[in-house]
């Protein structure tokens, strides 16, 4: 099972605004940028979010986008399931009548799913970011006046 593009470049993106969080609105092209992510494609990604309650956006000048509540309240799971409905584990094949054997792969593969979605729908998006800051060794935004 692997996450899509669109669902990688959703969460890089939101985890990195989760950074940013509350400090202001962090603009597309910045983002793209920053994350090495298709400006376009990204935007698109953007919209999906905002559609969904997780973003909110300004236009002008200071604009942006930015995460309209805490990474605190934002469950990973809201997010894939938005950015890409619900992830499963790949279903085997099923020919004709059902066997033994395919049934068990059935069950397993609804196990693993079932137990992917409840994982998910613990995690915050405040506690990736923490791991995931904790796990590497990133260089924070500098600001000079």
């Amino acid at each position: 099972m692997r996450l899509s593009k669109r669902t990688e470049y959703g969460l890089r993106a939101i985890a990195h605004l989760a950074r940013s969080w509350p400090k202001g609105f962090v603009q597309s092209r910045d983002l793209s940028q920053q994350e090495g992510l298709p400006n376009k494609f990204l935007e698109s990604i953007l919209l999906t979010l905002r559609r969904g309650g997780f973003l909110e956006s300004k236009v002008g000048s200071g604009g942006g986008y930015r995460l309209s509540r805490s990474p605190r309240s934002i469950l990973v799971g809201d997010l894939i399931r938005r950015l890409d409905g619900r992830l499963s584990v790949k279903q085997g094949e099923r020919k004709g009548d059902a066997t033994l054997g395919s049934v068990v792969v059935h069950l397993v593969n609804e196990k693993l799913t079932a137990t992917m979605d409840d994982a998910l729908d613990r995690l915050t998006l405040e506690e990736l970011v923490e791991q995931a800051n904790r796990a590497g060794n990133f260089q924070q935004e500098m600001y000079y006046i």
